[in-house]
């Protein structure tokens, strides 16, 4: 079993079919990520909180490379998350709250991972969030699993985020939560 296994990775190596190795894919989706400059798309997202039945929005997302991100919420009606460069808004159920991301950690914390992921700095995503990073082929996309060494009193404990292999553009993202609250992005294609 051993030589056939050996055999079979030579010969993928000989033919220049080789498995891509974790940095080369992780280069990639970064390449990618530089390259792009908008990714405008239909998404859903699915939030659940502990003993809670899971919400599901929909909306409309443009995503820039510079540090801009906007959603807009078919439902419910009139809410919006914008990230601009050190700017966060959110309006909900007819408020309005604003950040200042160079003095909200928390907010910080939560518009970076969101400018990382869609723009494919995995690495840079990686050490901000304190996190270790595993890249592996998932069919048709790159899976990219970000876990937290230690729990924190905030943040992230365990991240998934799928990039399509074509484009290495996301196709999905789920966030959890030290507190059990999960958010699940998905892209329309």
């Amino acid at each position: 079993m051993k030589k056939c296994v050996l055999l079979a990775a030579a010969l993928l190596s000989v033919l220049g079919l080789s498995a891509a190795t974790t940095e080369e894919i992780i280069q990639t989706i970064a390449g990618a990520g530089n390259a792009r400059a908008e990714i405008k798309a239909a998404f859903t997202e699915v939030r659940t909180q502990p003993r809670k039945a899971p919400v599901t929005l929909k909306g409309e997302l443009v995503f820039r490379k510079e540090g801009y991100l906007h959603m807009a919420y078919e439902n419910p009606d009139k809410e919006n998350f914008l990230i601009d460069g050190n700017r966060m808004v959110n309006r909900r159920g007819g408020l309005e709250i604003k950040s200042d991301l160079s003095r909200n950690i928390l907010m910080r914390g939560l518009a970076r991972t969101l400018i990382c992921a869609f723009s494919g700095q995995l690495e840079t995503l990686s050490a901000e969030q304190k996190t270790s990073l595993e890249v592996r082929d998932d069919g048709d996309a790159w899976l990219a699993v970000l876990d937290a060494a230690k729990k924190l009193p905030r943040g992230y404990n365990h991240i998934e985020i799928r990039y399509r292999k074509s484009d290495g553009q996301i196709v999905s993202m789920k966030m959890d939560e030290f507190t059990g609250m999960s958010t699940l992005y998905q892209l329309a294609e």
